[in-house]
């Protein structure tokens, strides 16, 4: 699988969970549970899995809108990666 396909994967992966309250070009809270619940299952096995996906969210919605826009979420993806990469 080349970057480009991974890019692309990440693109229509941010878009599918966009569009489930009508606005595709964010994600609310909601969607990005769902979107956590099933892209990282093992996040969602914590006992903890509110308060961290609460503070995933509070930490990707960079301008306090409420919605994580394309930019916050590639940027999030960017610092989780990185941060994976660290730990291995």
């Amino acid at each position: 699988m080349t970057l480009q396909a991974v890019m692309g994967t990440l693109m229509k992966t941010f878009d599918d969970y966009a569009k489930g309250d009508g606005d595709s070009s964010t994600l609310s809270k909601t969607e990005l549970v769902n979107l956590a619940q099933k892209e990282f299952p093992a996040l969602c096995q914590s006992q903890k899995k509110d308060e961290i996906l609460n503070g995933i969210f509070g930490q990707m919605d960079m301008d306090g809108d409420n919605k994580v826009n394309f930019k916050e979420f590639v940027i999030f993806i960017s610092c989780l990666t990185i941060a994976l990469k660290e730990s291995m």
